[in-house]
C-alpha cells in the first residue's frame, strides 16, 4: 500500500467513523432500537471507540483499496463505488445475520442497505478525492 492510499484510507476512515456516528446515533438511534431482534443484552451501554476506530481503518482501507483498483479519482467515481461496496456490504452481513441471528429485523435490515450506500458514497467521495490528489 502506498503512502496515497494509506492517506485515503485514513480519510475514508474519518468519514465512515463520524458519519456513522450521526447516521446510526443521532439520526436513527431510535429506529434501531425499534428494529432489534429478541436477543438481550447484546447492545453495550457504552460503546469501546477503539474498537470502532480499528473497524473504521479497516473499512477505510477496503474503501481505498477498491477504488484504487477501479481507478476512481474524484468524488463522482468515490461515491459511486463507496456506495455500491458499502450496500454489497451491508446486504451480505445484514442477511447472513438476519438468517442466523436475533439482532435485528428484516426491516433494519433493508434501512441498513441504504443507510450504508449513503455512509460508503461518503466516504468513497473522499477517498475518490485524496486518490486523485498529484495526478
Amino acid at each position: 500500500m502506498n503512502t496515497k492510499c494509506l492517506v485515503a484510507s485514513v480519510a475514508g476512515a474519518v468519514v465512515l467513523f463520524v458519519g456513522g456516528y450521526v447516521l446510526y446515533e443521532l439520526v436513527l438511534g431510535g429506529f434501531l432500537e425499534a428494529n432489534m431482534g429478541t436477543a438481550t443484552g447484546v447492545m453495550k451501554e457504552s460503546p469501546d471507540f477503539l474498537w470502532i476506530a480499528v473497524g473504521q481503518l479497516a473499512s477505510g482501507g477496503v474503501l481505498a483499496t477498491v477504488l484504487g483498483w477501479k481507478g476512481a479519482t474524484d468524488a463522482a467515481a468515490g461515491a459511486r463505488g463507496g456506495a455500491m461496496v458499502g450496500a454489497l456490504i451491508a446486504v451480505a452481513f445484514g442477511f447472513m445475520t438476519l438468517g442466523t441471528m436475533n439482532i435485528s429485523t428484516l426491516t433494519w435490515a433493508v434501512v441498513d442497505v441504504v443507510v450504508a450506500a449513503v455512509l460508503w458514497g461518503a466516504g468513497g467521495a473522499v477517498v475518490g478525492i485524496m486518490l486523485g490528489r498529484g495526478d
